[in-house]
């Protein structure tokens, strides 16, 4: 059922301090539609490959490769905290209206919101006859980074393939897979990964359980989020403990205001491997986890998966990383 939309962290711009000395910018922010209306199911995908191999743009630290809608062509950025296609109402107001929706999120209200289905959408050899997609503004993306963004690649369509991501070489690989669920032996282009374990699938959404500094807790996996997240009420007794990098009060689209704060803390825990000196932004992340229909503990974004390789197989809820040599 098509009950939320949560964009991940792409909807209103963060200032804060990486160091004592410049400043930074991250995307904070959610769009949910609570009223949204049950749609038939999409046709599967198809395509002529076994591997597809697709080049990475960079904007900032957002993941952006190039799709086509017919014949618009441009970029997507790569989102695993939205569930499906998401287009940007800059250039896809006039498409077909199913339903109306009204948006809200952490960051304030969003009007104009709508439901559409697109047809003969493609990543390169990837082809989908049939998609429907949410509508929003997503120009808050592109003031922030420069760059036309046609709309965010959400985790329903890759929903029976695996994909990896290698920040290094700047490159996507999308694999079908056998009748077991795996990458075959002969396509995988990364063995013996550093971590592996089972992650939730929810809502569309990836929840990978960990801990931080031994506190176990549950994370949302975003490539779409420029820094981690922490959800304040979680770790606030630990606070004392991180190192308080910078204080800031931000204002939403919605006119509210809120405090954040962004620190670095010792330990991040996923499965049986330990990552040091990580950054986060802490916040009240309660907004956030209702459009989720999920409580959430926090949110692993660039500042996690630049650390690696990772591969996402959503057949078998399977996470893996491959850890950089400097990691």
């Amino acid at each position: 059922m098509r009950k939320f939309l949560l964009y991940g962290l792409l909807s209103i711009l963060l200032f804060s301090w990486l160091d004592g000395s410049c400043a930074g910018k991250f995307k904070v922010g959610s769009i949910s539609f609570p009223n949204a209306q049950v749609v038939p199911a999409d046709p599967a995908p198809d395509g002529d490959f076994q591997t597809l191999v697709v080049p990475i743009k960079r904007a900032g630290n957002l993941i952006v490769v190039e799709a086509q809608i017919d014949s618009l062509e441009g970029n997507f950025v790569m989102d695993t905290g939205a569930p499906y296609l998401v287009l940007n109402a800059t250039y896809f107001r006039d498409a077909p209206h199913v339903q109306e929706q009204e948006s809200a999120g952490i960051n304030g209200e969003s009007a104009g919101s709508f439901t559409t289905v697109v047809h003969n959408f493609s990543i390169l050899d990837l082809h989908y006859s049939r998609l429907t997609a949410d509508v929003t503004d997503l120009s808050a993306i592109e003031n922030g980074r420069g760059i036309k963004i046609l709309g965010l690649l959400g985790t329903r369509l890759f929903a029976k393939f695996a994909i990896t991501i290698d920040l290094s070489n700047n490159l996507l690989y999308i694999n079908k897979l056998d009748n077991k669920g795996n990458i075959p032996t002969c396509e995988r282009v990364f063995k013996n990964p550093d971590l592996k374990m089972q992650f939730k699938y929810m809502s569309d959404i990836i929840f990978l359980k960990g801990a931080v500094d031994d506190k176990s807790m549950w994370f949302v996996f975003d490539s779409g989020a420029e820094t981690n997240l922490l959800d304040y009420n979680r770790v606030k007794k630990s606070i004392k403990s991180m190192q308080i990098i910078n204080r800031s009060k931000l204002t939403g689209v919605g006119g509210s205001t809120f405090q954040v704060l962004y620190a670095r803390f010792d330990k991040l825990t996923l499965g049986n491997k330990d990552f040091l000196c990580n950054r986060v932004l802490v916040a009240n992340l309660e907004k956030m986890g209702k459009a989720y229909d999920h409580n959430i503990d926090g949110i692993l974004g660039y500042d996690f998966f630049s650390r690696g390789v990772f591969t996402i197989n959503f057949v078998k809820n399977e996470f893996e990383m491959y850890i950089y040599n400097n990691q």
